[in-house]
């Protein structure tokens, strides 16, 4: 019963999303029509896009990989959206050598 009821208060809660971006989009498209004729789509995309991206990066660490896969995305894929909408992508943590530890088959 409880999560009957989980269900949907997040069913209730996307509606209301859904809402609010439907309200959204005719004065988002008046105004890139204006401004940027023949790129509403693209500019349109790109505006839901790159914070979508962002915080999903931000909610994986940073994980490329994670992230396009909680996505439906191929990594590279990412990436290549990421450097067209001049996303940052987090680099990867390197390890200093003198602290390189030895990898061991099996152990965690």
């Amino acid at each position: 019963m409880a999560d009957e009821h989980d269900r949907s208060e997040g069913s209730a809660a996307l509606g209301a999303l859904t809402r609010l971006i439907t309200n959204a989009i005719p004065p988002l498209i008046d105004q890139l029509a204006t401004s940027r004729p023949g790129r509403v789509y693209r500019d349109a995309l790109a505006l839901l896009e790159r914070p979508l991206l962002a915080h999903v990066l931000a909610v994986t660490g940073g994980n490329q990989l994670r992230a396009a896969r909680l996505l439906g995305l191929n990594r590279n894929t990412l990436r290549k959206r990421c450097r067209e909408l001049a996303l940052p992508l987090p680099r990867a943590a390197r390890r200093e050598v003198g602290n390189a530890q030895p990898v061991i088959p099996g152990a965690r």
